[in-house]
């Protein structure tokens, strides 16, 4: 039992050292229930009742720049070894985190432990947030929940569960380690921001000052960081790039990206930093080539070509969580 709560707690303490980085705010109340008003929702098992609550692991929030509201993230955190994710365990935790989102939705008993105001304009979602604690599991965990019956879950039309495996979990941790190290060598000032430029359809609310990233852009192609100067480095971007960079034209489509948001035409430090681990040998030279490419396709001016040479690259160090179920039992 005691092993169980430890192995519990790794998913806790791992979940705060990572979204703090993403300017994520963490409710102070944790590991608590609230009401159940929903007859249909019944327990597992051969007899099956009534829910009379529904747990409440932790709740993360942040304002969502394009939709204008306070996102509320109700988190289900789990801390399984790798025999353990299987379809049934996984579907298992849908089910359960479903029913609690469409109660959460409506219900005063949530709002009123989670201190959100009646009148503040919000969306209560889902998080489910699975991480390996032996490391091996080696398979897509979003290929296991694609290969799922997801259809039948008890969501309510409208509401949205968001959900991070072990692998997005190790990318996000090795990426608040780049950030901790940044700041360390004065290459990234304390203060920063996760930038979202307008679209075309969709216009930013606020400022933009103090941003977090949002759950949707942490599993996007790349994350984007802008900053103020530090000692070591000009104000600009930090991207967090999360594809392979297997070829001169993936990265030809993400410089023009960067083009459609006006990055290109300020004259700012921009720093590409690659997360993922299958990332090719020859990873400068292909960026070197697309950006080349870019410039003759586009028949850019000579101003505008010195901006895109001063685009760097470089990957990160990916980074292994070490939480030990065994440390856990060790409490100051």
């Amino acid at each position: 039992m005691a092993e169980t709560i430890n192995i519990g707690e790794i998913a806790t303490r791992l979940s705060k050292d990572i979204f703090k980085h993403f300017l994520w705010t963490k409710h102070s109340k944790h590991d608590d229930n609230f009401k159940c008003s929903n007859p249909e929702h019944k327990s597992d098992g051969k007899d099956p009742k009534p829910k009379e609550s529904h747990p409440g692991d932790v709740v993360f929030c942040y304002d969502d720049p394009y939709i204008g509201k306070m996102v509320y993230l109700h988190t289900d955190l789990k801390s399984y070894a790798q025999k353990s994710i299987t379809s049934t365990k996984l579907r298992g935790a849908f089910k359960s985190l479903s029913m609690t989102i469409e109660c959460a939705k409506e219900s005063e008993d949530w709002r009123s432990k989670y201190s959100v105001l009646a009148d503040e304009a919000h969306e209560v979602r889902g998080l489910l947030f699975v991480h390996n604690h032996d490391n091996k599991f080696t398979q897509s965990f979003s290929d296991t929940i694609a290969k799922m019956d997801l259809k039948n879950l008890p969501l309510p039309a409208g509401a949205i569960i968001h959900f991070l495996g072990p692998e997005d979990i190790q990318r996000l941790y090795s990426i608040g380690n780049d950030i901790i190290r940044l700041r360390d060598e004065e290459e990234l000032p304390k203060e920063y921001t996760f930038y979202y430029p307008d679209l075309v359809m969709v216009r930013r609310h606020g400022d933009g000052a103090s941003q977090a990233a949002t759950v949707e852009s942490l599993t996007g192609p790349y994350l984007i960081l802008r900053h103020g100067e530090a000692t070591n480095c000009a104000p600009g971007f930090v991207i967090y790039y999360n594809r392979p960079g297997a070829s001169p034209e993936e990265f030809e489509y993400f410089l023009d990206c960067l083009s459609r948001y006006q990055m290109l035409e300020r004259d700012q430090q921009i720093r590409v930093r690659v997360t993922n681990g299958s990332t090719i040998d020859d990873l400068k030279s292909v960026f070197d080539k697309a950006k080349k490419k870019y410039v003759k396709s586009w028949g850019f001016d000579p101003a505008r070509e010195a901006i895109l040479d001063k685009i760097g690259i470089d990957r990160i160090t990916s980074v292994t969580t070490t939480y030990n179920p065994g440390d856990m039992g060790w409490r100051s």
